[in-house]
């Protein structure tokens, strides 16, 4: 696997696992640069930043830390559609704390979804070159 880029949306106060997650994603794979942080105020403004992500950089992956519990249920499924809306507008892997609740879960995926759609990706190449013999 090449070298990966991260990025990281933290809402406001939600920093703890970061660290965590990014010496997983070091021991896991090569990173190219720094991970890049991305710091919200709330649940909701995640899914713009997600989305600036996927436009304005070249990250391979986006991994979100969302604040435990205390926000509205409307809030938080709003978000998810949003972020699902994001991963499938842009291709790009984005796993919260939500479904990997500490650090080095989160990372260990955010890795792991690269890995496949990188292979997809090539088997999807290989499937779509020309083999006839005329």
């Amino acid at each position: 696997m090449t070298a990966l880029k991260f990025g990281f949306i933290v809402v406001e106060g939600c920093g703890e696992q970061t660290m965590i997650a990014e010496r997983t994603l070091h021991i896991m794979v090569e990173v190219e640069g720094e991970v890049e942080y991305r710091i919200v105020p709330s649940t909701a403004e995640t899914v713009l930043a997600a989305k600036c992500f996927a436009e304005l950089t070249s990250v391979d992956a986006v991994l979100v830390f969302l604040p435990d519990g205390g926000d509205h249920p409307a809030v938080l499924s709003a978000t998810l559609n949003g972020l699902t809306d994001v991963v499938l507008d842009w291709n790009m892997p984005i796993v919260t704390t939500l479904s990997y609740p500490d650090g080095t879960s989160l990372a260990r995926a955010a890795v792991a979804m690269v890995g496949l759609q990188m292979e997809m990706e090539a088997r999807a190449e290989r499937a779509q070159a020309d083999t006839s013999v005329n």
